[in-house]
């Protein structure tokens, strides 16, 4: 924002695509930007529409990707919407920034958390003598209340490690402790060590 605020002009867009906490937009990037002398809504509009990129799928690219966006005020979603709409096939308006925020931390956290949950399956299949892979792959005939995740090494990326932990610490700001994503991520970081384990148990075995 620093390097914004000076070259900000009448009618320029600023939108905020990385993840963050739900209000960062509102509550840091605004007033920054207001340091200009330029109103919200009026002399140049802010959003917050979080990036949904992955890497090497052919299938689904940033065009045919559903872009979130929130905006300040109401001429804030219009701009940004109309922008977003010159590229992206479907854009979805929300009420404010606050949700596009809350939106994609959900989202990562969804998976850090179900990333979780498979790796403790697998410590618990192992110990039972089954087949995590067979489990999950029958798991993932019902065509309806379950999405499957494999087993690996925890969580990577610059991404999913990180992000829930930026919710945690917004929930803390409300009173309001967040355990269940807080075990998600304790049990993310042993699984790291869970596969080290069992990688050197299998190579002590072998010799």
């Amino acid at each position: 924002c620093g390097e914004i605020v000076p070259r900000l002009r009448q009618g320029h867009l600023v939108t905020l695509e990385s993840t963050t906490y739900p209000g960062t937009t509102e509550e840091v990037i605004l007033p920054l930007l207001e340091e200009s002398g330029l109103k919200v809504g009026e002399g140049f509009f802010l959003s917050f529409s979080p990036e949904r990129v992955d890497p090497g799928n052919k299938r689904y690219t940033t065009k045919n990707t559903s872009k979130v966006v929130g905006g300040v005020t109401p001429a804030c979603l219009d701009v940004a919407k109309t922008f977003y709409e010159q590229t992206i096939l479907n854009v979805v308006p929300v009420s404010s920034p606050s949700i596009a925020e809350m939106t994609k931390v959900f989202e990562n956290t969804y998976r850090a958390v179900n990333i979780a949950l498979i790796n403790e399956i697998m410590l618990l299949c192992d110990r039972m003598g089954l087949d995590v892979w067979e489990v999950v792959d029958a798991a993932g005939t019902k065509p309806f209340g379950i999405q499957t995740f494999y087993p690996g090494p925890g969580v990577g990326g610059h991404c999913i490690p990180i992000d829930p932990f930026y919710l945690t610490w917004r929930a803390r700001q409300f009173d309001f402790h967040t355990r269940f994503i807080e075990l998600a991520g304790e049990g993310n970081i042993q699984a790291t060590y869970d596969v080290i384990d069992v990688i050197s148990r299998a190579l002590n075995k072998a010799g």
